[in-house]
C-alpha cells in the first residue's frame, strides 16, 4: 500500500471547455489543494489516474451521462482503500448519473467557483479520513486474522467486539458480545473474573494496564500471560478496551526453575548432613567391631564398613545432582551412554529391596507388592533419595519391627507401614523442613521426599494404610507395570479420513509391494479440545496393540507430528492415546482420558531419529506408550487409563500442527493385533 505514503492533496479537473477548466482551477488552488491538474477527456483522466497516487478528488465539468458514469468507474477502480470521489457539474442527465455513486457528488452547471472550491474542500478532506480510516481497519483486520497473536477489542462494559482468531482459543464470531467469564469462566473461573474486572477499569478509568502477568490454569494445565490493554477512544471518549496478550509460559517456568535451583542450593548442605547419618553410624560401628574382632567375624565388619562407604559415595553423586538439577554428569557411564538411546528408568522393585538392605532392621520386615520388572520412568539419582527416606521413616517411627510394604497403585507407587499413624492435622506439617517428632531426628527427611516430588512435578498424599499405619502415595508418577500379553489376530487398516475441521484434504496410499504407508496430514494441532489431523484406521474391540516403524517425517513445523493412535470414536472430543515423533521435540506422547476432556502431552526431545518404532497397548482400560530402537527390545514411555471401551479406531495419524501446509510421513512394518492377556 504505497499511496498511503503520499497524501491525496491533488485535484484533477476533466473538461473540455477551457475557459471554465481556467476559471474553476484557479478557485481550487486557492482552497485546500496544493496542485491542480487537468485534462480534457475521460481516457486522460483515467490515464492520469492510474500514474499519481496523490490525487484527493475529481472535478468533472462537462459532457454526457455516459461520461461522467465512466469517470466515477474509474475513480472507484484506482484507489483500493476506497472510492475517489468526484464533484461533477452539469445537466439533470449528469446528476442522475451521479446519484449511483456513493463518493460522487452533483452539483449545478451554475455553480459559482466559490461553492464549488468549498465543495472540493470538503471531499480532499472527508477522502483522506476515510482512507487512511480504512487502511487502518484493513491493517487491524489483517493482525486479527493472520497475525497469531491475541489481540482484542471489547466495549466499556467488557464485551469483545473483536478478537484474533489464533490457535487454541474459541471462535472469534463465538464469544462475540461475551465478557470473559462469559467466554472463559467454565475453563479459567478465576482468571477470567480477574481479567473482566481489569477491562472494566481500563474503561471507567481511562488508565491502562501494561504487561500483566495473567495464569490460566485448567484441564489443559498452568500457562501464563502477558497482558496489555488500553483505554479505546474515539473523539476522546472513552468506548471501552483494545490490547494484546503475549505467552509467557516458558518464561515463567524458566524462572521459577532457576529459583528452584537457588532453593536447592541452599538445601543441599542439610540434606548431605541427614543422609549420610546412617550409613556413617553403620561405618563406625563397624570400625569399632572391627578393632575387636578377628578372622570371619573382622571380614564381615571390614564388608560392612566398604558397603557403608559405597552408600556414602552413592549419597554424595545423587544429592549433587539434585542440588544441581543436572544428573547426566552424576550419572555412571554405561547409564549415560544408554541416553543417548533411550530415557531414564529405574527397576522399582531392585531399587526399593537394594535400600532396604542398607536402612531394613533384622527385625522390621518388608513386603514388596511390586510387579517384577516394574519400572519408574525417571533417573535413579532422583528416585533413591525418595525411597530411602521413605523406607527410613517407617523404620524410625514404627520401631524395629516394623512392618513395610511398597506397592503400586494406578498412576505410581506407596510406602505403608504398621506404625502409629500420622494424626490428619500433621500430615502437612510432617513435609516441612525441621519438622521431627523424634528427640534425635534432623526434620530432613520428609523435605527431601516432597523435594523430589515437587521437582519432577509429581504430587504426594499421605493417609492411612490398611496396617494402621502411615501411608505415603507418590501420585501422578510414569510408573509402568509390565502386561503379559499374547497376539492373537491382526486388524487391517481399511479406512483413512480427516478428523476435525482440517483445511487442507489429507490422503493416505498403501504399497503392498513394500508395506510402506504414506500418510499426509493437515490440521491445526492434536492437543487440549483441538482434535485436526488425518487418520488411517481400521476397527476392533480391545485388548489391542498397534506398533509400526516411523521411517520419515517432512514436517512443516516445530510441532508436526506423526505416530500411532488407539482412541474410542472418529468425533474430534474422543478420548485417545498417541505415540510418536514431532519435527523438533523428538518423541511425543499424548492422551485424552475421556471424551470432552482436554488433551495433555509430553515431548522426550530427543532426536528425532533416536526413536523409529513406536506402539500402543490397551489392555483392561489401560495405555501402554513404547518406543523401540529395533522393534525387538521396547522401553516404556508411560502407563495412564484412558476410557476407550467398545469398537476402537486404530491406526496411524499425521497433523501438520498448520492451516496452510499439509506434512508427509511414512510408515514401514505397521501391524494391529487383538491381544489376549494371560
Amino acid at each position: 500500500m504505497s499511496y498511503l505514503l503520499t497524501e491525496p492533496t491533488a485535484v484533477l479537473v476533466v473538461g473540455r471547455n477551457s475557459g471554465r477548466q481556467d476559471e474553476v482551477a484557479t478557485a481550487v488552488e486557492a482552497g485546500a489543494a496544493e496542485t491542480v491538474a487537468t485534462v480534457e477527456t475521460v481516457a486522460d483522466a483515467h490515464q492520469r489516474l492510474e500514474t499519481r497516487a496523490d490525487v484527493g478528488c475529481v472535478v468533472f465539468l462537462d459532457g454526457d451521462a455516459e461520461s461522467v458514469t465512466e469517470l466515477c468507474e474509474a475513480a472507484a477502480a484506482v484507489e483500493p482503500s476506497g472510492d475517489l470521489p468526484v464533484v461533477a457539474c452539469g445537466s439533470e442527465s449528469v446528476a442522475r448519473a451521479v446519484a449511483a455513486y456513493d463518493a460522487c457528488r452533483y452539483l449545478p452547471e451554475s455553480t459559482p467557483p466559490e461553492e464549488l472550491r468549498a465543495v472540493v474542500d470538503d471531499a480532499l478532506s472527508t477522502y483522506r479520513r476515510r482512507r487512511d480510516e480504512a487502511a487502518d481497519s484493513t491493517i487491524f483486520q489483517t493482525l486479527l486474522a493472520d497475525g497469531e497473536m491475541t489481540m482484542f477489542a471489547k466495549d466499556d462494559e467488557g464485551r469483545y467486539v473483536r478478537m484474533a482468531d489464533v490457535p487454541y482459543t474459541p471462535d472469534p464470531e463465538k464469544v462475540r458480545g461475551e465478557t470473559d467469564v462469559g467466554a472463559f469462566g467454565d475453563y479459567y473461573p478465576e482468571a477470567s473474573e480477574e481479567a473482566y474486572a481489569d477491562d472494566l477499569t481500563v474503561a471507567e478509568t481511562g488508565e491502562p494496564i501494561r504487561e500483566k502477568l495473567e495464569k490460566y490454569e485448567g484441564r489443559g494445565g498452568e500457562h501464563w500471560s502477558e497482558a496489555t490493554k488500553l483505554p479505546w477512544r474515539v473523539d476522546g471518549e472513552v468506548q471501552g478496551v483494545v490490547g494484546f496478550a503475549v505467552d509467557v509460559s516458558n518464561r515463567v517456568h524458566y524462572e521459577r526453575d532457576l529459583n528452584e535451583e537457588r532453593r536447592r542450593f541452599d538445601q543441599f548442605a542439610s540434606y548431605v548432613s541427614h543422609d549420610l547419618r546412617t550409613p556413617l553410624q553403620v561405618s563406625v560401628g563397624a570400625l569399632e567391631q572391627a578393632r575387636e574382632s578377628e578372622g570371619e567375624d573382622l571380614t564381615a565388619a571390614l564388608d560392612r564398613i566398604e558397603q557403608a562407604n559405597d552408600r556414602i559415595e552413592e549419597i554424595l553423586t545423587d544429592l549433587s545432582a539434585l542440588s544441581k538439577g543436572d544428573r547426566d554428569e552424576a550419572l555412571p557411564e554405561e547409564v549415560f551412554e544408554a541416553l543417548d538411546v533411550g530415557v531414564p528408568e529405574t527397576d522399582l522393585r531392585r531399587l526399593v529391596q537394594n535400600v532396604w538392605r542398607i536402612d531394613g532392621t533384622d527385625e522390621a520386615t518388608l513386603d514388596v507388592t511390586v510387579p517384577e520388572g516394574t519400572v519408574l520412568r525417571a533417573e535413579t539419582e532422583t528416585v533413591r533419595p525418595l525411597v530411602e527416606n521413605l523406607l527410613k521413616n517407617a523404620v524410625d517411627h514404627g520401631g524395629d519391627d516394623v512392618t513395610v510394604r511398597v506397592g503400586t497403585t494406578e498412576r505410581g507407587f506407596y510406602v505403608a507401614d504398621d506404625g502409629p499413624g500420622i494424626p490428619d492435622d500433621e500430615r502437612e506439617k510432617v513435609l516441612e523442613p525441621g519438622y521431627t517428632t523424634s528427640e534425635e531426628g534432623t526434620g530432613t527427611g520428609l523435605a527431601i521426599v516432597r523435594e523430589t516430588v515437587e521437582t519432577e512435578d509429581w504430587a504426594l498424599e499421605i493417609g492411612e494404610s490398611d496396617l494402621n499405619g502411615a501411608r505415603f502415595e507418590v501420585a501422578d508418577a510414569p510408573v509402568v507395570v509390565p502386561r503379559a500379553t499374547t497376539p492373537a489376530g491382526t486388524v487391517e487398516l481399511t479406512d483413512n479420513t480427516d478428523v476435525g475441521a482440517v483445511s487442507l484434504r489429507g490422503e493416505a496410499t498403501y504399497d503392498d509391494l513394500t508395506g510402506i504407508w504414506k500418510v499426509v496430514g493437515d490440521g491445526r494441532d492434536i492437543w487440549q479440545e483441538i482434535d485436526e489431523f488425518h487418520f488411517v484406521y481400521g476397527e476392533t474391540p480391545g485388548p489391542v496393540r498397534v506398533e509400526g516403524r516411523l521411517t520419515e517425517l517432512e514436517s512443516v513445523h516445530e510441532y508436526s507430528k506423526a505416530g500411532l493412535m488407539i482412541r474410542d470414536s472418529l468425533g474430534d472430543d474422543a478420548a485417545f492415546a498417541f505415540v510418536g515423533a514431532t519435527g523438533e521435540y523428538g518423541t511425543e506422547t499424548l492422551w485424552r482420558w475421556g471424551a470432552g476432556l482436554d488433551a495433555a502431552s509430553e515431548q522426550f526431545e530427543e532426536p528425532y531419529d533416536a526413536y523409529q518404532w513406536y506402539r500402543a497397548d490397551l489392555v483392561d482400560g489401560e495405555v501402554t506408550l513404547s518406543f523401540s530402537t529395533d522393534g525387538e527390545e521396547w522401553q516404556p514411555l508411560d502407563q495412564r487409563p484412558v476410557d476407550l471401551e467398545g469398537d476402537l479406531c486404530v491406526g496411524l495419524a499425521v497433523c501438520s500442527h498448520s492451516v496452510e501446509e499439509t506434512c508427509e510421513a511414512q510408515f514401514e512394518d505397521v501391524t494391529v493385533s487383538r491381544l489376549d492377556v494371560e
